[in-house]
């Protein structure tokens, strides 16, 4: 069962192999499998110089969007200049790929339904022999930045460094199906002071004193949301692609 799912659709690099223009900047349509046989859409990038084997930044949208919300930010053009390969996914129910039963409340916290893309998105990384699978790194914003917390704590995903931006505490935990708290290693928390009345100020907090290893926390003014700080603060960008040298 497992080499039949992970054969994902004819395993991933015969993927749909459409080039099309996201942001200014090409990217491959590739579609895989999840464990549950969910279809799920991305868009992937290998890095503008090739080494022999390059790091990887997996890309999570927020809930209600997709992972076009990622192009167009030169932070996701600077990553590919720097030598890594991106892989956005629209998790499943948003974008193009397929939908699941339950809700969108399950969804962002149940740990059989939305971690199971991010699984097959790594093994996807994985199975890619340019790819440097000890190199994997997470840039999540909220269900998205949950789930880089989550699997930031976890040895499952073989994640090496994620960057969580307006993450929610206990929705990290839920997703993570572990009784005990969960302790992301390597992890830089962001969010916006007066985002939900402080309350994303007070959960980054709250999980940089979860996190073990290389740490950071930053927050920006104002309220914005998720990717839409970085749309508004450079600086921020800059911390990103500082954070990435150093870690991954």
């Amino acid at each position: 069962m497992k080499d039949k799912l992970f054969v994902l659709l004819a395993i991933s690099m015969s993927l749909v192999n459409n080039l099309n223009a996201q942001g200014g900047e090409r990217f491959t349509e590739v579609q895989f499998l999840t464990e549950d046989s969910v279809r799920i859409s991305a868009s992937y990038q290998l890095p503008a110089v090739q080494t022999k084997s390059s790091p990887a930044v997996i890309l999570i949208h927020q809930g209600g969007s997709s992972r076009q919300e990622w192009f167009g930010l030169s932070l996701v053009k600077h990553l590919h200049e720097e030598g890594y390969a991106i892989l956005a996914y629209d998790v499943r129910g948003h974008g193009k790929s397929a939908k699941d039963e339950g809700s969108l409340t399950d969804l962002f916290n149940n740990p059989n339904r939305a971690p199971l893309d991010l699984l097959a998105a790594t093994e996807f990384l994985q199975r890619d022999k340019r790819i440097d699978a000890g190199r994997i790194g997470i840039l999540g914003a909220s269900i998205g930045a949950n789930l880089a917390c989550m699997a930031a704590a976890s040895d499952k995903y073989n994640v090496k460094s994620v960057v969580s931006i307006s993450a929610k505490t206990s929705a990290a935990q839920n997703l993570s199906g572990m009784k005990e708290q969960i302790r992301p290693r390597t992890a830089f928390h962001i969010a916006s002071k007066e985002e939900q009345g402080g309350q994303r100020d007070k959960w980054a907090h709250e999980l940089y004193a979860m996190t073990t290893g290389e740490k950071k926390v930053e927050i920006s003014d104002g309220s914005k949301h998720g990717s839409f700080i970085l749309r508004e603060s450079k600086s921020l960008e800059k911390s990103i692609l500082a954070w990435f040298r150093k870690t991954l």
